[in-house]
């Protein structure tokens, strides 16, 4: 999981929990955001394996708490789907053709009975901007990388792939959701300007106790006795 560096400030803390979820906390102006990235087992692994990740992905969720801004971002390895049943996890800008698939299915169901939204299947882009995986002969295209955003869905203003943007030996593509949110600026002291009474060194007592003080940081001023020469 990266992050800029302008971020760091707001990053409360990072936290793996196994080898295919990572949490990390950010600090916003009102609350906090739960960043969830995921990475899931591939479709060769037995059904309870998924189920087993699925399980361990709502816990994960479920743990942070209600008002904070949570969103899963990574490769769950299938396809939105077109059905928009129950509760609206899918926009009307879904994806996939194998949406009937076991994998996927479980993907439908976690989502809707957690409330995520599918981010990319709410903006209408070109179909190539929605594919984010493509097959090594270059024959078949998916989306099958998601960004889902918890109820506070508002905050999201876009979401789409940008094929020019390829990583080094793999088929997967970039998927970039923008966001409204406004992160906590670090508090830093007012200068206020200083205000020196000068009139108070005509005093007695407090031009002896300002030669003290200036006497005993410069030793050169030790036999100067006169508060009115000091």
């Amino acid at each position: 999981m990266a992050f800029s560096s302008r971020l760091q400030p707001s990053v409360e803390e990072v936290t793996p929990v196994d080898e295919h979820i990572m949490v990390m906390s950010l600090k916003l102006a009102f609350g906090f955001m739960c960043l969830i990235a995921v990475y899931i087992p591939t479709d060769v692994c037995k059904l309870d394996v998924k189920e087993m990740f699925y399980a361990k992905l709502a816990s994960v969720s479920g743990r942070c708490p209600w008002r904070d801004i949570r969103i899963v971002p990574g490769d769950f390895s299938v396809v939105s789907g077109f059905d928009q049943d129950g509760y609206m996890s899918v926009g009307p800008h879904g994806s996939g053709a194998d949406a009937g698939s076991e994998s996927s299915l479980l993907f439908q169901d976690f989502a809707r009975s957690q409330k995520w939204r599918k981010s990319g299947s709410w903006y209408k882009h070109p179909v190539p901007h929605h594919w984010t995986c493509y097959s090594d002969a270059g024959n078949a295209a998916k989306e099958i990388n998601h960004i889902l955003v918890s109820t506070h869905w508002r905050i999201l203003q876009n979401c789409r792939v940008y094929r020019s943007v390829k990583f080094y030996s793999t088929d997967h593509r970039l998927v970039v959701a923008t966001l409204q949110v406004h992160f906590k600026t670090p508090q830093w002291a007012s200068d206020y300007p200083r205000v020196f009474h000068l009139d108070k060194l005509k005093e007695g007592e407090c031009a002896w106790g300002f030669a003290e003080a200036v006497s005993g940081c410069f030793a050169e001023l030790d036999n100067l006795m006169d508060p009115v020469l000091l």
